[in-house]
């Protein structure tokens, strides 16, 4: 029997100071904008695959400890796309500078943006703002998840 096959995603929200917007990248492969992360690799615990991606994506060295929510997506045919969880860690607040994507990310990273809340529609795909406002819910409850591996908490 073959197992069905699962993508696992990591993503991070970043609040600034305020709590009033959210970080996003524009990809090279995609129009609108998303949270930072991406694939979790074989092997590779959630919190260390979110460190990673940001510290690619971002230039950012942050600890990742907990998780805040974990949304379910559909297989996706005509991308090729396997059925996934992504799982959206808490990556805490900075100030309001616009971190700078290491120039190894140039052939992904197009843009890295401050967005205001009140104003997702206009920069993310219905599905992401959709995810982003749970994720800031989670977040501003206090509901976070702690990531563990093996049933040892995620390493600092």
């Amino acid at each position: 029997m073959e197992h069905p096959h699962r993508r696992l995603g990591a993503q991070v929200l970043i609040l600034n100071r305020t709590g009033q917007s959210v970080l996003l990248v524009r990809t090279t492969y995609r129009t609108d904008m998303i949270l930072p992360g991406g694939g979790v690799e074989p092997g590779e615990s959630v919190a260390d695959a979110a460190r990673r991606e940001v510290r690619e994506e971002l230039g950012l060295n942050l600890v990742i400890t907990h998780a805040l929510i974990v949304d379910q997506v559909p297989a996706n045919p005509s991308k090729d796309s396997p059925e996934g969880l992504n799982v959206v860690c808490d990556g805490g607040s900075l100030t309001d500078a616009v971190p700078s994507p290491p120039i190894e990310a140039a052939g992904e990273i197009r843009a890295v943006e401050w967005v205001p809340v009140d104003k997702l529609s206009d920069y993310c795909e219905p599905f992401m703002e959709r995810r982003i406002r749970a994720a800031m819910a989670a977040y501003l409850h206090g509901t976070r998840i702690p990531l563990l591996y093996w049933g040892e908490p995620a390493a600092a």
